[in-house]
């Protein structure tokens, strides 16, 4: 997040609101709109386009769930915590429903499901499956199925989460971002971040947006724009492809599917193509870093794995890569930025998604941008 001397202008035009967000993923948009629907003016900035990180370089998974499995998160949580997380993570995926998600033609109710692909997987996922049903939540075990990864040969079981959804994430950040006042200030990269004694002044090249409230929704970019984040969240390249079998063949799924531990996952688009994505945990040291390029080692490990499932003969229809923000406890990042305005605390970062944004990030805005403005302590909701 640099912009050079020749590019600032020397008379940047004033933008006086009462909110500012930056970033327009979809922690940025639902902040916004919180802002928005208690009343007050809102810009939100993007450096580049509505969706461009990782909001639209995802699989597209509404899943429950927010680390490797419910018993791992008990273990590292409490089972209290935990509870309460995947409570947190069925009200995420609500909110979206409820701005109108399922009217999209891209939008399945479909099952999501954690594959066991040896014994120990097996057991540690049927253990998550009990603890589940035990703690009222709607889980199941299976240990059969009759869609292309079944067929495969290398599942042993499947804990089910039925009540999930995939969608296509471009779609759905046009369709939320549909409900901002005023479009999304794009192409606006952010270069500094300034409190005074009466408002935050928010430098980019052209302008200098005011408002005595700033939310910073940019995940893992955050410590570019505030070095105090530096440690708190750290950037990790994800990267996937998309796939295309011939149409006799009858490559179907019927589910979204997660693997190893979460290190693989894949799902069908309603046109027939298959989204496969992971392998960077075997290349962890190296996919490291904000450098948006795919990586003939992750690449090839992803082919590697739709062989191994769904057979050969498939066609490479696309590439790419997004850069994931991850914290040390795998929970997100709420609150003032530390070092920022330290005496009244108008400056806050909310991100650090580990991979799970699309589960957590809408509420998790929301209820930083209500912290906010009711004047409450930071802090991630669960």
């Amino acid at each position: 997040m640099t912009v050079s001397h020749w590019r600032r202008s020397p008379t940047p035009s004033r933008v006086m609101c009462d909110a500012v967000v930056v970033g327009a993923g979809i922690a940025g948009i639902s902040a916004a709109l919180a802002f928005q629907r208690r009343g007050l003016s809102v810009r939100v900035i993007e450096r580049h386009t509505l969706g461009s990180g990782a909001s639209c370089r995802n699989a597209g998974f509404l899943m429950r769930g927010s680390a490797d499995h419910y018993a791992a998160a008990a273990e590292l949580y409490g089972r209290d915590r935990a509870r309460r997380l995947w409570r947190f993570n069925e009200e995420n995926l609500a909110a979206l429903r409820a701005e109108g998600a399922e009217s999209l033609a891209s939008f399945r109710n479909v099952p999501s499901k954690l594959l066991a692909l040896d014994p120990a997987q097996e057991a540690a996922l049927k253990w998550s499956a009990e603890m589940l049903r035990t703690d009222g939540f709607n889980a199941a075990w299976e240990t059969e199925g009759d869609d292309a990864v079944w067929r495969s040969g290398r599942v042993i079981g499947a804990l089910v989460n039925p009540d999930d959804a995939s969608v296509n994430s471009w779609e759905l950040m046009r369709l939320l971002a549909s409900r901002l006042a005023k479009p999304v200030d794009e192409n606006h990269e952010v270069f500094a971040v300034e409190p005074d004694a009466s408002v935050v002044r928010v430098r980019t090249a052209d302008h200098d947006f005011l408002a005595p409230r700033v939310l910073v929704c940019t995940n893992a970019y955050g410590p570019l724009l505030f070095p105090s984040l530096e440690g708190a969240v750290t950037p990790r390249r994800g990267q996937m492809i998309a796939v295309r079998f011939p149409p006799g063949r009858g490559v179907r799924l019927g589910a979204s599917y997660y693997f190893n531990h979460g290190s693989e996952y894949t799902r069908q688009t309603p046109d027939g193509t298959i989204v496969f994505g992971g392998c960077r945990t075997y290349h962890a040291e190296r996919e490291v870093g904000y450098e948006d390029r795919t990586t003939p080692w992750v690449q090839g490990a992803i082919e590697q794995w739709v062989r191994d499932l769904l057979g050969d003969g498939f066609e490479v229809t696309a590439r790419w890569a997004g850069t994931m923000g991850f914290t040390s406890d795998g929970l997100p990042i709420v609150g003032p930025v530390p070092g920022v305005d330290p005496e009244r605390k108008r400056v806050w970062f909310c991100g650090g998604f580990t991979g799970h944004g699309m589960s957590v990030g809408w509420l998790t805005a929301r209820g930083a941008a209500e912290a906010m403005m009711d004047g409450r302590e930071g802090g991630f909701g669960p």
